[in-house]
């Protein structure tokens, strides 16, 4: 069994980049890929909704935001095959946990640390357009 995810854990996940939801492609057929588990609260029935950054291994276009992993959170976070990744701060998916249609049941490949970790929260809260979080719940 699975243990409990908790914020910062990077798992294997189906997202959905807000670029494809906004053209209306089909959600599913995306390919799983490490995303970090920014935040996880409670919502009014007291359900786990989870709100996801995606990492990738590519830079980002001009268009995109994102901070370079440094290589002591790449080797926490399980991301060692990668020579550079980033993570995705100006966009996120929202799910719940538990419920979800997407999530497999799993153990996180890693995890970043509290400080990274609040340097990726901070510039999401910084650089989140509305129009680009996308809800799977």
């Amino acid at each position: 069994m699975p243990k409990a995810l908790a914020e910062g854990d990077i798992i294997q996940y189906p997202y959905r980049w807000a670029g494809d939801a906004a053209e209306g492609r089909a959600p599913e057929g995306g390919k799983d890929r490490p995303s970090c588990l920014v935040l996880l609260i409670k919502d009014a029935a007291g359900r786990s909704v989870i709100f996801l950054a995606p990492i990738s291994s590519k830079p980002p276009r001009g268009d995109q935001i994102a901070l370079s992993i440094p290589e002591t959170e790449r080797r926490r976070a399980g991301l060692e095959k990668y020579p550079e990744a980033w993570v995705f701060v100006d966009e996120v998916n929202t799910d719940m946990l538990g419920e979800s249609w997407y999530m497999k049941p799993q153990n996180p490949m890693g995890t970043f640390g509290r400080a990274f970790l609040a340097k990726v929260a901070a510039a999401i809260r910084t650089n989140l357009r509305a129009r680009r979080a996308v809800n799977r719940r």
